[in-house]
Parts: structure tokens; sequence; C-alpha cells
């Protein structure tokens, strides 16, 4: 790089230097960064807090980007991810409850209680097969996932349940 070059270039150094260059928040410019692709590098074996960026990549940036920043779309994105690992989650621990509450009723010896855990045992297999349909799981907890309900299953068979 040739000296006159070097001396145009304007290093902004760290979230608020950045911030008051483009006359936006420090957590604006953060979200930038992270939905909208706001040019900034971390020099390297520093935090990931510290933060530097050229003017020249933040002007680019601006007269590339639409005239009224709109995050949804990567919001839309971001809240499709969450939601998926909310329901993995969800799949997850139901599948647990589920074999609780049929160890109960293979224990159970008052009636009524057998039949009302087997029925709770029954709709959260139900409940859980149907969703694992539209939910993405890691090889991991499909793994998790399966055998629990592989075992889910064969106790609601040892209790009387068809499937």
């Amino acid at each position: 790089m040739d000296i006159q070059k070097a001396s145009r270039l304007q290093i902004l150094t760290g979230w608020k230097e950045i911030a008051n260059y483009l006359r936006k928040g420090v957590r604006t410019v953060q979200r930038y960064e992270r939905e909208l692709e706001l040019p900034v590098h971390r020099p390297a074996g520093k935090s990931l807090a510290a933060v530097v960026a050229l003017q020249t990549e933040l002007d680019n940036w601006v007269s590339k980007s639409p005239r009224r920043v709109d995050s949804r779309p990567h919001s839309r994105a971001l809240l499709d991810t969450r939601t998926n690992k909310l329901k993995a989650d969800f799949l997850q621990i139901d599948s647990e409850i589920a074999l609780t509450f049929s160890a109960i009723a293979l224990r159970a010896t008052n009636q009524e209680k057998k039949r009302r855990t087997i029925r709770t045992a029954r709709k959260a297999y139900d409940t859980i097969t149907r969703l694992r349909e539209s939910t993405d799981l890691s090889t991991a907890d499909s793994k998790k996932l399966e055998a629990n309900l592989k075992r889910l299953k064969s106790e609601l068979e040892s209790l009387g349940q068809s499937f």
C-alpha cells in the first residue's frame, strides 16, 4: 500500500467511534453488524468487544444499504432458528416427562391413576411424533429422541396401548 493511500485510510476504533461516525447508538450499530453485515474488524488476539472499522468501508456499506434499514428478513430467520431450537428442546423434555408417566403407570396399583398416566404418556408420544416432523434436530438430539420414543412405545405397548 502506498503512503498516500495509507494516509487516506481513516480507522475508527471501538463501538462508540463507529456509532458516532454513523450517527447511531452503539447497540444499533452492534445490531447492524450482527444482522446486516456492517463491516467491522476484530484485531487478532483481541476480545470480541474490540472492534475497528474503516471509514471507506462504512461509507460503501451505507451507500449500498437501503435508505430505511429493514432487518425483518434476517430477524425472521433468527426467530425461526430460535423457535426450532425451542421445539427441539421441548421434544426432548416432553419425551422424558412421558417416560416418567409411563413408569408411574407401570407401578400404579390404583386403576384410575394408571389410566390417567397412560393417557398422558400416550398424548405426549403422539404430540412428539407429530411435532418432530417439522423440527430440525441435530444428529445427537435425533438419536436421543428416537431412543426415548422407542422406549416409551415399548412401555406403552406393555400397558396395553396399540400403535
